[in-house]
């Protein structure tokens, strides 16, 4: 930024009130030059498109917008109160700053994180992702870095449920070599490399040897369920007792034995083999291939043996660890890998704005940089110069003057410059569940977790820690059974966890596989997370049903106790109540028209707006 412009800032940051010394002062600097920076890019799109700037929203507009994309959720009434009848000319700075802050933040970015990372229960390979749930929770609340969560997650090893180490879970989630490394790319990179894992890329430049040299990161990696050789001889005589006694105590000994081992080995040998069946010139099958990244610089690796040497030895010799992986994290995650930062980038502006920048999510290129490049490179270096401080970048975007202004719905007559502000889209499944707590609650973020949640598995792990081989007999012989054994301990998780509040207040993020899935949201179109990005946000028929005769009438319309019914219960007169209504469920007055609908019952109002467009989309 020039100098003049951080003047113009200066004189910005006096109107509003900030004291000029404080650390607070010096952040909103930071984020106020920022979303200068992108409104003057868009800015320059709009006059290449000779279009005019779209109207700023009003206050009932932004607030309402705000509070669904920062923390997922409609403004309580009171909420939205206390922001209107703000008069400081910071106070949309101000709510931005309060809303990345609060535990709303944390519960709404996981269910984002959660379904790219798909953490999902898969039975036998991962038998629980809370740990790998938690870790996501923990780097939210923690504010930590993305370049860093992405590499603590392409690196994780050790115990899959040693609290703190949940980050194994992204390993355990798919656990077949070569599907977790073309996830692992879309995840990061935003590149669709799969095609390649069987043969050359029929659409793009990709080969099948090219897939194979990216996999001789990882090569060796693996997740092992239970203890390793050098230690499964302290079990097995034991093993072999058990099951010969008893089948149900066995399976109670070799399952409580695998929660404490379970684990993600090895840290990558910088070889691997071409398939049995490859059929290019460029090589052979079981040929030992050399780690090689797709692009950019590569890393350094000190192979411990030659490419000839192990050519030498039986095909599945890929030779000794030495720790290739961290170094495919190094490459992947680093600034100067040129889809490492521009995918992510492009996600969270699709994510706010509902737009597409530089193209699909999940199938970029190294040199694509979207229809407006300008933009996408201001967001870029943006992104780098705060240090992958994701609070910090979607402050930016939420303070621009972008950001604030009017919705637009996509049609056959859209403009032609369309990243000028969002666009109307419908709220995703987990946003329309928890929308309707702040019409039960008036605090609806009361039950969101502050703290690290236990559940059975990292419970039994840190208490198996001082269990010895002896100890794990007396347990599963004294137990009840495979099945009481794990109920068993999610009871005790639950008693170490405390009061966590009633379960139909909980806002969907606090679900756990324990708890059953959200049948709601799931009906909603949540994501199953089997693939990336794989939520629905289409409308269908069994979801207008629900809102039409699900249980809305049980849960909001009739209940005389619920924060709604007691707000229209202060009002004095028909015309008090629209508005309550009016501002409670959709974030704004009633218009002229509207008021006239003051002569329905209350009852059929809530159930025609809670059923309406306006309630169901994000605009």
């Amino acid at each position: 930024m020039n100098r003049l412009l951080l003047l113009l800032i200066g004189i910005t940051l006096a109107h509003y009130s900030l004291p000029a010394t404080s650390a607070r002062a010096t952040e909103f600097i930071e984020v106020i030059e920022d979303a200068t920076f992108i409104d003057r890019i868009v800015a320059q799109g709009q006059r290449a498109a000779d279009q005019e700037k779209r109207p700023a929203v009003d206050d009932y507009t932004f607030c309402r917008r705000i509070y669904l994309d920062v923390i997922g959720r409609i403004p309580t009434i009171d909420e939205l109160d206390q922001f209107i009848q703000d008069d400081r000319a910071d106070k949309r700075s101000r709510l931005i700053a309060n809303l990345l802050d609060s535990k709303g933040y944390q519960s709404h970015w996981f269910n984002y994180w959660a379904d790219l990372l798909r953490v999902k229960y898969v039975g036998d390979k991962l038998h629980h992702p809370g740990n790998y749930g938690e870790w996501i929770k923990e780097s939210l609340r923690t504010n930590k870095p993305y370049d860093r969560m992405a590499h603590e997650l392409i690196n994780a090893r050790g115990p899959l449920y040693k609290p703190g180490n949940g980050a194994t879970g992204f390993y355990a989630r798919e656990p077949m070599a070569l599907d977790h490394l073309a996830n692992s790319v879309k995840t990061f990179l935003g590149l669709s490399i799969e095609c390649a894992q069987c043969h050359d890329h029929p659409f793009d430049v990709w080969t099948q040897k090219d897939f194979y040299k990216l996999a001789a990161f990882s090569s060796r990696t693996h997740l092992r369920v239970d203890p390793t050789p050098d230690l499964e001889k302290d079990y097995a005589k034991d093993r072999r007792a058990l099951k010969n006694k008893s089948f149900d105590e066995w399976i109670v000994y070799r399952e409580s034995v695998r929660v404490k081992h379970a684990a993600i080995h090895g840290n990558g040998t910088g070889f691997t083999r071409l398939p049995h069946d490859y059929q290019y010139e460029d090589g052979k099958p079981f040929e030992a291939i050399a780690a090689d990244v797709l692009f950019g610089k590569m890393p350094e690796l000190e192979h411990a043996l030659t490419k000839a040497k192990l050519d030498a030895l039986e095909n599945n010799n890929f030779g000794p660890q030495i720790n290739a992986r961290e170094s495919f994290a190094d490459w992947m995650a680093s600034p100067e890998n040129p889809l490492f930062t521009k995918s992510i980038v492009n996600r969270l502006w699709y994510q706010v704005m509902g737009t597409e920048l530089v193209g699909p999510l999940g199938n970029l290129s190294p040199e694509g940089r979207g229809d407006h490049p300008e933009l996408t490179a201001a967001l870029i270096e943006i992104m780098k110069a705060e240090d992958y401080d994701l609070k910090k970048f979607l402050s930016a975007i939420f303070n621009s003057r972008t950001y604030q202004s009017q919705a637009i719905a996509i049609g056959q007559n859209s403009p032609n410059y369309i990243l000028d502000g969002p666009i109307v889209r419908r709220m995703p499944a987990e946003v329309i569940v928890d929308s309707f707590l702040s019409l039960k609650i008036a605090t609806p973020d009361q039950y969101v977790e502050s703290e690290f949640k236990w559940d059975g598995f990292t419970h039994f792990y840190d208490k198996a820690r001082a269990m010895g081989v002896q100890d794990f007999v007396t347990y599963s012989v004294n137990g009840p059974g495979r099945g009481a054994f794990q109920r068993r301990e999610e009871v005790e998780a639950k008693k170490r966890n405390g009061e966590t509040g009633p379960k139909h207040l909980w806002r969907v993020s606090s679900y756990g596989h324990v708890d059953g899935a959200h049948e709601v949201a799931m009906l909603m179109g949540k994501s199953d997370r089997e693939l990336i990005d794989g939520a629905n946000r289409e409308p269908n028929i069994p979801q207008i049903l629900y809102l039409m005769n699900g249980h809305l009438e049980q849960e909001i319309i009739k209940p005389s106790e619920i924060y709604l019914q007691q707000k229209l219960a202060e009002t004095n007169n028909a015309d008090e109540q629209i508005e309550v209504l009016w501002k409670a469920i959709l974030g704004r007055l009633p218009n002229e028209n509207e008021k006239a609908l003051a002569t329905h019952p209350t009852d059929d109002l809530i159930w025609a707006l809670l059923n309406s467009n306006e309630f169901r989309f994000h605009k």
